[in-house]
């Protein structure tokens, strides 16, 4: 697919598979309109972007916050006229057992995880409808919205979330030529690993030791970020609806849709595993 003059707005683009994302739509000529929390980290990714030629606009802006979605929002389609891919990418990580999982810790992840994929949503969907020609929605969730993960209950419950709403609004969104992709990245070694909140330690580890760890496994097992920007332009290309990224997503997605019984089982069997073994 030619993307030479389209733009795309992609959120969570100062690094890890947002930034990547922006890069690889880039190298096909689109116009960029990039947004993070993280004002440092996306002004290199900005830098880049120009390094490269192409056209693009930077913006701090959290996702969790229904105002400045707005005013992002208002701002690419007075600078940029219309928006053909949106790539809702901003997303923290949070592991821990329920019991050690504050409210606070709550509004924290369902801000940024669901909440940034609604306000996205919300505020860019009407636009592209009325502007015409079609477009494309790009909502990332993980494996862990296709099957349960150990102690990841709060993260889980995100992602399960973004997967639903995606694929309904995938059905309502054909009737303008929108098309909406859900990717479901497994293990990726990106920055969130480092950035995420633990609040349960294990039997052989503190919660700062345990993140060391779980930092060194995502290292060596070299999935990077670039490939699952790939899987995000072939989900627009071919207009693909769940998209697993990772054999173990598919794995897990197929286990979990083969025997709920049997999943349960190995979840509750991982879950001692992960108490026990780390």
């Amino acid at each position: 697919m030619d993307f030479s003059g389209k733009t795309v707005a992609v959120t969570g683009a100062a690094s890890g598979i947002g930034r990547e994302i922006a890069l690889a739509f880039a190298r096909r000529g689109a116009r960029l309109a990039v947004a993070d929390i993280d004002g440092q980290r996306l002004r290199d990714t900005h830098l880049e972007l120009d390094g490269m030629g192409t056209e693009n606009m930077g913006r701090v802006v959290d996702v969790s916050q229904a105002n400045q979605v707005e005013a992002w929002c208002v701002e690419v389609y007075g600078e940029m006229g219309r928006v053909d891919v949106l790539c809702n990418n901003a997303g923290i990580g949070l592991a821990g057992r329920l019991e050690d999982v504050s409210l606070y810790d709550w509004e924290w992840i369902v801000g940024v995880n669901l909440w940034g994929v609604i306000h996205g949503c919300h505020f860019f969907y009407p636009r592209m409808i009325a502007q015409g020609g079609g477009g494309h929605i790009v909502n990332t969730a993980s494996g862990a919205g296709l099957a349960p993960l150990p102690q990841m209950t709060a993260y889980c419950c995100t992602k399960y979330a973004v997967v639903g709403f995606s694929e309904t609004l995938r059905a309502e969104a054909a009737q303008h030529g929108i098309g909406v992709s859900v990717i479901c990245p497994g293990i990726v070694d990106t920055p969130i690993t480092r950035s995420a909140k633990l609040c349960s330690p294990t039997e052989g580890s503190t919660t700062q030791e345990l993140q060391e760890r779980l930092v060194r496994i995502y290292g060596r097992r070299g999935y990077t970020p670039d490939r699952v920007a790939a899987a995000v332009l072939k989900a627009v290309e071919r207009n693909r609806g769940v998209v697993p990224v990772c054999p173990e997503t598919y794995a897990g997605d197929w286990m979990h849709r083969l025997s709920r019984k049997l999943n349960d089982a190995g979840l509750k069997r991982s879950v001692e595993l992960f108490q026990k073994r780390l």
